[in-house]
């Protein structure tokens, strides 16, 4: 990143028009305070959790108290240690920076690379953000550094870069030898970036040509319509029937933009910059007013966590690196902090909102990810840019298509919603929900109300998920389901929905015509069954139709509810008390009953991390027809 800065500067007079005497501008100081804040809460909660004097093979590594072991990538902690120790001048930082890489050794190997975790995952591709992460603290912080273990340090990122070049099949976006198929995208797209700053620090010319390439090649990679980066999951060379291709919001938000900025900045590659650009636009669309990313859809949304990812980095920095023609990336990342301090609990950030309150522990790959992410953004110089303070959702616009997912976005009065048919599917199946699914469903003053799991809970990254260790769970997406000799089956794996929206004067119809189908898209012994909803969406609320509900299905409402909150159900409907106002569920059509819960009343999943009152509601008479309105007073 030496030549980061100027770059940038030049970046932004090209916008000047956008900063002008007649727009007020403000300083992001009082943004850049919060960040640091928070920052030092995580890591000082972390350094609580560091080894000492316990064993060689323990000494420095961070003890994750949910996993009860030591992640591998824990080494990235290493960036916000050295930032602080220099922000500081406390020792006790730099000191446990050192200690941090020296443990690294344990998921060290000779060619350079760094596994993911101890005799858990050998899987070594995170070695190009390890290489980041620690390229950005020797870069900006190595003065610190005394010279045996500055050059020790430079010596492991020197190897790192021979390992990337060494080992395309994991990086690259081309198909060489006997490859048969591409790894995920945020590899290569973050690839760019520490090949290009590697070769710089060292000057390796073929590391630069290298990431040229592969960026190069990753401009073929976003989808047409709306400028998603595709390529998080196997089927890149085909689009599903409905034009779908691979697309997780999560990791392109959270690394593969950020990493593709930074290169482009660096290099000054204005194609790819406009491209990027254009793309950090269209997935600014899906960040709700409260500061969360919608990846209610995406193919990787099995580690979302509705602030943002699992093991993803975060946002900040690339979306801040651009922030000086865009203003609206400063609220973005000033209402994403808000959120993730209010999911802090004891110095901790917890995967999701209820996790605390459901007894389950926060794991500390979250903590440190993600301050590895706010230290990115704090190494950028402060910017000025003019007042901004609506993101695109704010807005009341009605209804947005994005062809490229088959993905709709309600903005109607209060409520927010996500209507689905994104059938570009990952590498296993059960993950995301599609047959014209409600993925989400939010309001101004109730928060989340629907908010999508995975459609059959596993851990599909073992090591970089939380196993559920409670007796219930199940989807947290609104479905019609119906289980039969123990499978279940519904419409969030049909691959075969159509789906129709109308505008009706100020009402929005989604009309949905699906089958029910299991996690493998089997059908039941009797052969598919049809199902049509209608989703209707006004500023009263929302209302749904089943026209038919076959033998014993039901239409399932997962309704989001903390456990402290006072629920009153009966057989036409549910009041849920929330601090201003209260959500109104009534069934116009059929009998509700609720699934069996944990004792404290509630269903947990661990993605996005909500709990829930599982309401299931069974048509009533012979024309087993469902109806109901969701309504907030």
């Amino acid at each position: 990143m030496r030549n980061i800065l100027f770059v940038a500067f030049v970046f932004a007079l090209s916008f000047s028009g956008r900063v002008c005497a007649g727009n007020p501008v403000y300083s992001d100081k009082s943004l850049r305070n919060d960040a640091e804040k928070l920052l030092m809460e995580w890591v000082d909660t972390l350094l609580t959790y560091q080894c000492e004097g316990l064993h060689p093979a323990l000494d420095g590594g961070f003890l994750c108290p949910a996993c009860a072991r030591i992640h591998g990538r824990i080494g990235d902690t290493v960036l916000p240690l050295m930032y602080l120790a220099d922000k500081t001048g406390d020792d006790k930082y730099l000191l446990a920076a050192k200690k941090l890489m020296k443990w690294m050794e344990n998921v060290h190997r000779p060619d350079g690379s760094w596994m993911n975790d101890v005799h858990v995952s050998d899987w070594s591709g995170t070695t190009v953000f390890a290489a980041i992460a620690l390229y950005e603290a020797v870069h900006y912080h190595g003065h610190l550094l005394d010279d045996s273990t500055c050059n020790h340090w430079k010596k492991q990122l020197l190897e790192a870069g021979e390992f990337m070049m060494k080992n395309p099949q994991m990086y690259s976006r081309r198909m060489q030898g006997n490859m048969k198929r591409l790894n995920n995208v945020n590899y290569s797209a973050s690839v760019t970036y520490a090949l290009q700053a590697l070769g710089e620090m060292f000057n390796r010319p073929d590391f630069k040509e290298e990431a040229r390439i592969v960026a190069s090649d990753l401009k073929k990679f976003f989808t047409v319509n709306d400028f998603f980066l595709y390529g998080e999951g196997p089927k890149i060379w085909t689009p599903t029937k409905n034009g779908c291709l691979p697309v997780d919001l999560g990791y392109n938000i959270e690394e593969s933009l950020p990493n593709l900025a930074y290169y482009a900045l660096m290099v000054n590659d204005r194609e790819l910059l406009s491209i990027v650009e254009r793309s950090m636009n269209t997935h600014l669309e899906f960040m709700l007013p409260d500061g969360a990313w919608d990846n209610s859809w995406g193919t990787r949304s099995f580690k979302w966590t509705y602030w943002g990812g699992r093991t993803s980095d975060g946002f900040m920095g690339g979306y801040y690196a651009m922030a000086e023609q865009h203003p609206e990336y400063l609220e973005a990342i000033r209402r994403n902090i808000r959120l993730l301090k209010k999911s802090t609990n004891n110095g901790l950030l917890h995967a999701g909102r209820d996790y605390q309150a459901s007894g389950i522990p926060a794991c500390i790959h979250h903590t440190f990810g993600h301050a590895k992410a706010l230290t990115a953004f704090l190494e950028l110089p402060p910017v000025k840019a003019p007042q901004y303070k609506s993101l695109p959702r704010d807005n009341a616009y009605g209804v947005k298509y994005f062809q490229d997912i088959r993905t709709w976005l309600v903005a109607e009065g209060s409520w927010r919603s996500t209507c689905t048919g994104f059938d570009a599917e990952y590498k296993v199946k059960g993950t995301h929900p599609m047959g014209g699914a409600v993925s989400l469903l939010w309001h101004e003053q109730a928060g989340p109300v629907f908010a999508a799991t995975t459609n059959r809970y596993a851990l599909i990254e073992a090591p970089n998920m939380q196993s559920n260790s409670r007796k219930y769970i199940m989807s947290g997406t609104p479905r019609v389901e119906m289980v039969q000799y123990g499978t279940i089956y519904s419409n969030l794996d049909d691959l075969d929905t159509d789906i129709v929206y109308t505008q009706e004067k100020d009402k929005h119809r989604f009309h949905i015509n699906t089958h029910l189908v299991d996690a493998d898209q089997q059908t039941p012994v009797q052969g598919a069954f049809p199902v049509t909803l209608d989703y209707v969406y006004s500023k009263q609320g929302m209302s749904i139709v089943v026209d038919y509900c076959p033998l014993t299905a039901c239409l399932v409402l997962p309704v989001i509810a903390a456990p402290s909150e006072v629920v009153d159900i009966t057989s036409k409907g549910m009041l849920l008390q929330k601090k201003e106002g209260v959500l109104e569920i009534i069934c116009v059509n059929g009998m509700l009953k609720v699934a069996p819960t944990d004792e404290d009343g509630r269903i947990f999943n661990p993605v996005p991390g909500f709990s829930f009152v599982p309401l299931q509601i069974f048509p009533e008479g012979e024309n087993k027809k469902i109806q109901i309105e969701i309504t907030y007073n």
